[in-house]
């Protein structure tokens, strides 16, 4: 049985929550939390086996909350928020596993969409092992957030002072011969954003191949996703727009609701039909790429639920670029990029820090 504990400050929200995880089975939620304080003590008290955290609440805010969970119980914790914009990401750096939707209730197809996006998240992220944080060596173990003036007034939100990231160390694998790609498509889900800025910064700014991804995320946030990851590298990370042409140096998100490919060195985002279950597709993407450029493309597959992206990776491979899924060690799912290695698709299986070294050595800076 997963052991859930639910944090938001909405009484209405955590009955929704509720409900939804009660159709879940095998997840019985243990307790509920209205804060940040509450649910670090309610945290250390019941060990839950995951979280669901709202970002913006009174008195310890959702993003603090997680920071001191990862310094005193480190557990998976998976970010359900309305907020689309780049605060919700940051929780992703602190050490939240995934960002998703709360569910919209003005359609009903749209609502159960949402409801079992937690369901499948809370799922798939339970049971993972996660290493304790260690504090940075000053400043206090959390920002003071103003408290309310009055008992029904919740404090203003002031975001926490975020830790940096502690260096990745950039291990340069043996990849053997290859040609020097044109262009690099990527395939990622769950975990996948924590990866890709871990990989993302590890680029200089005049990085000289173009990246194309596709990351499975709820409708409404890849503009925040992108803004986030955007502020955390040196490389340009933006939504892809129709017919733009490929620049160097440039990471392009393919966009919800469009499939995204590229020819004649210009994005193209297709209204095709949904590739299971998923529209951007990697698979989509991958395959453009494996068409359009054969051996000058580069395939990459990232942590992530389900098998999205690995027979696309198959047609790059098969073409004759480079192809490479995520190690078990480093994928908080290993899911897609399992499938892509133990179905040939994948050439090499790489873990993070061998990652950035090979997306420096396949731009000949390493």
């Amino acid at each position: 049985m997963i052991r859930c504990l639910i944090v938001d400050d909405s009484r209405t929200f955590r009955a929704v929550l509720r409900d939804i995880l009660g159709r879940a089975p095998g997840v019985q939620v243990v307790a509920e939390a209205a804060d940040g304080d509450e649910a670090l003590a309610r945290t250390l008290e019941l060990r839950p086996d995951v979280i669901t955290m709202d970002a913006r609440m009174p008195r310890m805010d959702g993003l603090s909350a997680i920071r001191e969970i990862m310094y005193q119980a480190p557990t998976p914790i998976i970010v359900v928020s309305a907020e689309s914009e780049a605060v919700s990401f940051e929780a992703l750096q602190l050490g939240a596993i995934e960002v998703v939707a709360k569910p919209r209730g003005s359609r009903p197809e749209r609502y159960e969409r949402d409801a079992e996006a937690i369901r499948m998240a809370v799922r798939a992220v339970a049971g993972l092992k996660l290493v304790t944080r260690r504090r940075p060596p000053t400043g206090p173990s959390r920002t003071p957030v103003a408290t309310p003036t009055r008992s029904d007034a919740p404090a203003p939100y002031r975001p926490p002072e975020t830790p940096a990231l502690t260096p990745l160390p950039i291990r340069v694998p043996s990849l053997g011969p290859f040609q020097p790609p044109c262009v690099i498509g990527v395939a990622s889900s769950t975990g996948g954003p924590q990866a890709l800025c871990r990989i993302l910064a590890s680029l200089p700014e005049n990085y000289k191949i173009p990246i194309l991804v596709v990351q499975h995320i709820a409708d409404g946030f890849d503009g925040g996703l992108v803004k986030w990851l955007d502020s955390e590298t040196a490389v340009r990370v933006k939504l892809a727009e129709q017919s733009e042409p490929l620049v160097a140096g440039t990471v392009y998100f393919g966009p919800n609701g469009r499939h995204i490919t590229a020819h004649d060195d210009r994005i193209r985002l297709e209204d095709g039909p949904v590739v299971r279950g998923f529209k951007p597709s990697g698979t989509v993407l991958l395959g453009s790429l494996a068409a359009n450029y054969g051996s000058g493309a580069a395939g990459l597959v990232l942590s992530g639920m389900g098998e999205d992206g690995a027979a696309g990776l198959r047609q790059v491979r098969d073409r004759g670029g480079f192809t490479a899924a995520q190690g078990p060690a480093t994928s908080v799912v290993y899911g897609m990029p399992r499938v892509a290695w133990e179905t040939g698709a994948a050439a090499h299986s790489l873990e993070l820090d061998e990652i950035s070294g090979m997306f420096l050595r396949l731009a000949g800076l390493r």
